[in-house]
């Protein structure tokens, strides 16, 4: 049996049709890294949640403070690293009841990055709101 060109063609087109659609396969998803700007005219407020991504950046404008809010109903413990212009430092520990605030300093006009990841030793889940005060 001979396939003709506008054979092969139409098998080709067709087939992939015809396949249900649970054969189809799709590319695995990643988890992806998330992140907000702060400025005091954009606070950032969400979900930090580590079924969604690896990881959480928030670039904060300076000087002034950053303000952490635990806005959620249960205790938010959460590992976090932090950049400055003059420094680095990881291994760090959020660790806010509901309601509870925590201030860090920035320092310069250069800002600091505020990253929360997690290796299993936190919350899987937090809802915070992230502010620049002076």
């Amino acid at each position: 049996m001979r396939l003709t060109l506008a054979a092969c063609l139409s098998v080709a087109i067709l087939a992939p049709l015809a396949a249900p659609a649970g054969a189809q396969v799709q590319p695995p998803q990643r988890k992806g890294e998330y992140g907000c700007q702060v400025s005091p005219a954009t606070p950032c407020r969400g979900r930090v949640d580590f079924e969604q991504g690896n990881s959480f950046e928030f670039k904060i404008a300076g000087p002034g403070q950053a303000v952490f809010t635990n806005e959620g109903n249960k205790r938010c413990t959460l590992e976090y690293s932090v950049t400055e212009s003059s420094q680095a430092s990881t291994g760090k520990q959020l660790n806010l009841g509901p309601g509870q605030t925590l201030a860090l300093p920035v320092r310069d006009k250069a800002g600091m990055i505020v990253r929360f990841f997690s290796r299993g030793l936190g919350s899987t889940a937090c809802d915070l709101s992230v502010t620049l005060q002076g």
